[in-house]
């Protein structure tokens, strides 16, 4: 099972069961939105709208192209079930809803929509920009709407249809490279115009996303067009990463000629199957262009610096910020993979170290000082790990909490339930719809923990403070570097990446856009 698999499955039986328990529903509020009047559902007493339209279906003429809000309706739409998923670069997983044309939907769950001025929080899934969908189970909004928190989740394009770079090909406005974070700034300008009717408080937005999503997160926030749309961040386990121009367009090179299709012929591009483009994949992952995957976020105009680099450059400066990582991200990959680091998910964290000039057995003997009761083996892949994910994740904070006038809070995953360690992705146990990797077991440490994450999570979407009862959670500074330690009694730590850090030098410090990252 590949790895963009086994979250999608892992997250779908999760929750099917917890789901289905809640079939009891009835009509919900009647709520006027800038296109159209909506009707959803009241489910275990919260307030549900599902698959509601944000943007028009982007094929067609629209296909590779902005998108464009969707037109008003006549009548009452029924957002009662979730739309259809944007088509996915391989076969659709378990947990996915239906894909289909009419993708660019979003899901809204608020404990009241006659209230006034809650906390809005967006969802980003994840899925390697490839696979996902913001309807999956696992991301069912309810615990959220019972911390006072209106909650949205989305859809947006994946794979070629959103990361295809076409502007050289096929001329000014299409293609751009990045049409799946622009779909995400369309969804953060339709909550700027309808979340009050959900009782949601357009001024106070926080965008947040886990691996994938993270790096979409990130990606906004080095994005022009989306300043103001949004006021905090929670970037989790992001690998930020970034498509150069010159290399995205070796790989739209590579698939005109494959189909066959001439530049400036848009026609013909629009014209073949979405299954037909993911097809191509594995050979498009071959040529190497791009790590860790080969549809991402190209930096040019839309989005001038490289995500790692943002609050160097000066981007997102103003945002508040709450991020960190997991303790062994890295045992997700081996869980898809088989024994041992292998492959793709391998070659980025190698290459990072070799571009960095980094010392790999100096770096490799902290781990295994640092974390005896782990096997040299065990060490590399938590080395690995973290260069991964940890690296980029500090290189933000560190460089938001010098520059910024936003607050910098920093986290780390340390919860490790047996067999599965505190794995890429199982912070997600934070929606309190069940436990990842192992979904016959939901005890009572995974709540609880998933529950502190919550509360933490929509404190610091409510007034940018993550501190709950009992936990003062302190800033994160340059150098006392404070950072709490996510597990079942929760705990504050200083400095906890200073060894490495030193290190790693230049990759912690230099510009990731110049050295090629």
């Amino acid at each position: 099972m590949r790895r963009r698999d086994f979250i999608i499955a892992a997250g779908s039986l999760a929750t099917v069961g917890a789901l289905n328990g809640c079939s009891s529903t009835r009509p919900g509020a009647l709520v006027r939105t800038q296109a159209g009047q909506i009707r959803g559902e009241i489910a275990a007493g919260v307030h549900r709208f599902l698959g509601v339209p944000y943007a028009e279906p982007p094929f067609g003429e629209l296909r590779f192209k902005a998108p464009v809000p969707r037109k008003s309706w006549d009548g009452v739409y029924t957002a009662n079930r979730y739309g259809l998923a944007c088509p996915q670069t391989g076969r659709p997983q378990p947990g996915v809803p239906v894909v289909g044309e009419d993708c660019l939907n979003l899901n809204v769950w608020t404990p009241d929509p006659s209230a006034t001025d809650l906390p809005v929080m967006v969802w980003v899934h994840g899925g390697e920009q490839m696979t996902g969908s913001g309807s999956m189970p696992l991301f069912d909004g309810t615990q959220f709407a019972n911390e006072g928190v209106v909650l949205v989740t989305c859809n947006r394009r994946l794979g070629a249809e959103g990361y295809l770079y076409l502007e050289s090909a096929m001329g000014a406005g299409v293609g751009p490279g990045n049409l799946g974070v622009l779909d995400q700034i369309q969804v953060l300008r339709w909550v700027q115009e309808n979340i009050a009717a959900f009782g949601g408080d357009a001024e106070n937005v926080t965008l947040f996303g886990q691996s994938g999503g993270a790096a979409i997160v990130q990606a906004l926030v080095a994005t022009p067009a989306a300043r103001g749309l949004v006021h905090r961040v929670i970037p989790q386990s992001g690998a930020y990463a970034a498509q150069r121009p010159e290399s995205a367009q070796r790989i739209t090179d590579f698939v005109l000629e494959q189909l066959a299709i001439e530049p400036g012929d848009l026609a013909a591009l629009q014209s073949v199957p979405s299954v037909q483009l993911a097809a191509m994949y594995p050979a498009i992952r071959e040529l190497g262009f791009g790590q860790p995957s080969s549809y991402l976020p190209v930096i040019g105009e839309s989005m001038p610096v490289h995500p790692a680099d943002a609050a160097h450059a000066g981007f997102g400066l103003e945002l508040d910020y709450l991020t960190g990582s997991c303790a062994d991200e890295a045992k997700f990959f081996t869980a898809t993979e088989g024994t041992g680091l292998s492959g793709r998910s391998r070659q980025h964290p190698e290459g990072i170290l070799r571009t960095g000039d980094v010392d790999r057995q100096r770096l490799l003997s902290v781990y295994i000082q640092q974390r005896p009761d782990l096997s040299s083996e065990e060490a590399e892949l938590a080395m690995l790990g973290d260069v991964l994910v940890r690296v980029p994740t500090l290189r933000v904070a560190q460089g938001h909490s010098l520059r910024g006038s936003g607050k910098t809070y920093c986290y780390y995953f340390a919860w490790s339930p047996a067999q599965v360690g505190a794995a890429h992705g199982l912070d997600l146990i934070m929606f309190g719809n069940g436990m990842p990797f192992q979904p016959d077991v939901v005890g009572a440490e995974a709540a609880q923990v998933g529950a502190f994450m919550r509360r933490a999570w929509s404190n610091f979407a409510r007034n940018g403070d993550p501190s709950v009862a009992g936990l003062e959670w302190p800033q994160y500074n340059n150098k006392r570097q404070r950072t709490v330690v996510i597990q079942p009694q929760p705990s504050i730590i200083e400095q906890p990446f200073a060894q490495q850090s030193r290190i790693l030098g230049r990759v912690m410090s230099n510009s990731w856009q110049s050295m090629g990252l």
